[in-house]
């Protein structure tokens, strides 16, 4: 059980003064660990170390809570300065590559970040642990589990436009989607005053409704439940009487709740799922625009995929490694061959410990879609045959030297970036 925060944050923590501790240690049935990214330069930061080193002190040895600083400050002499103040452990400063890989595997955006983990075995319970702090200083739901979705849904009554009743468990076996969306909210105050509605939403729910009812015609098992952020009952109403699927109902605390739970930045949104409840792709907008006849539903994506117009967006959200074919069938289906037996390996590991894969597989067709991922990357324009993992939400990109392709490249390549031993470029320039 220790192995998992071995490869996490390395054999050793950084105590107080030059104590090292084994990170063995703090790690077992039963404990939850924080990694608390921060630093001294940041404002915010500075403001809720203390709030965090308050709710430490008082639930580190009731709760078995332990906390790792992962530093994001300028210098060491500023860490250690910061460092001064925490009470718990923290990864050494000068583990720059281990904190880069940490930040790119929580997917860290901005600081302070408390990610909690499941001490048993380093399975991620919740990035929201700042909020969580925050809001429950007295920790009567601590560690913070999340709720599965059958739990969030199963006191709920979904509806539909003749106020006919569902619940949750009705939708058994079914491909579903939650579709966050409002009649009133827009992006500028002209649309606002001129027509009350919001343009992005306006656009895109007629077009979600005739995929919707094309998909229904095929006679697949789909289901939609609206979520709704309308300011009124009334706006409510009048926004879902056009709609051919279920809703929440008019219902601010639970769509305040899933909109926490699912990390809805903005609307419209829609969250498609598979039968088992886990997450299709979390921009099914762009699922649906790209194949608006549903002929690819339920836009599950395979091992290895192509890219374009419908998985590219799958590109901008995770981890990816892509093979820039050159556009020849020889190429792609050599591609297929050597690297679809990685991607399924991937995949069967992650879903033996109930994970989603550290990595989705694509190979590209020398289109337009492409292209213009190549320019993005600004890779080499007289090279064809490329072998790189893009890490966008981490602004990284990582090219293979290897000059011949083989299933042995791929899987050492893939090897070497889980274990955080490739150096990448980053893509801000």
């Amino acid at each position: 059980m220790a192995e998992a925060f071995k490869r996490l944050l390395g054999e050793k923590l950084q105590g107080q003064g030059a104590n090292e501790v084994s990170t063995e240690s703090i790690c077992g049935e039963g404990k939850v660990v924080g990694l608390y990214f921060s630093a001294h330069w940041c404002p915010p930061c500075r403001g809720f170390t203390p709030k965090l080193a308050q709710f430490y002190e008082k639930y580190h040895s009731e709760k078995n809570f332990e906390v790792v600083f992962v530093s994001s400050d300028k210098n060491e002499s500023e860490w250690q300065e910061y460092y001064k103040e925490m009470p718990w452990l923290a990864l050494p400063y000068t583990d720059r590559t281990r904190k880069e890989t940490l930040s790119s595997k929580f997917k860290v955006q901005g600081i302070p970040t408390l990610v909690i983990l499941d001490g048993k075995d380093g399975k991620l319970i919740t990035d929201k642990g700042r909020v969580m702090v925050t809001e429950d200083q007295q920790a009567k739901n601590f560690p913070w589990r999340p709720k599965g979705l059958a739990d969030l849904m199963k006191d709920v009554k979904l509806v539909n436009n003749k106020k006919e009743e569902k619940s949750f468990a009705d939708l058994a076996g079914k491909v579903f989607g939650l579709y966050f969306s409002a009649h009133w909210v827009c992006n500028g105050w002209y649309m606002y005053i001129k027509h009350g509605v919001c343009p992005p939403c306006r656009g895109f729910t007629p077009q979600l409704i005739e995929t919707y009812k094309k998909v229904q015609e095929k006679g697949k098992a789909f289901e939609i439940i609206f979520v709704s952020s309308d300011r009124s009952e009334e706006g409510y109403n009048d926004y879902f009487k056009d709609m051919p699927w279920l809703s929440i109902g008019f219902d601010a605390e639970k769509k305040q709740e899933l909109t926490q739970v699912f990390g809805v930045q903005g609307i419209p949104t829609l969250i498609l799922f598979d039968e088992k409840h886990k997450i299709i792709s979390s921009n099914g907008r762009n699922v649906v625009s790209a194949d608006p006849e549903g002929e690819q539903f339920p836009w599950k994506l395979k091992p290895l995929n192509v890219i374009d117009e419908l998985t590219v967006c799958t590109v901008n959200d995770e981890k990816c490694l892509i093979y820039f074919t050159d556009g020849e069938e020889a190429s792609i289906q050599s591609a297929k061959e050597i690297i679809q037996p990685v991607a399924e390996h991937c995949i069967q590991v992650a879903e033996g410990i109930d994970e989603n894969p550290p990595l989705f597989f694509f190979y590209t067709k020398g289109d337009e879609t492409s292209d213009s991922l190549r320019d993005f990357l600004a890779l080499p324009e007289e090279e064809d045959n490329i072998l790189v993992i893009l890490d966008i939400p981490s602004q990284q990109v990582y090219m293979s030297e290897a000059e011949v392709l083989t299933k042995e490249v791929v899987e050492a390549f893939v090897n070497n970036f889980l274990d955080g031993k490739l150096k990448g470029r980053s893509l801000r320039g």
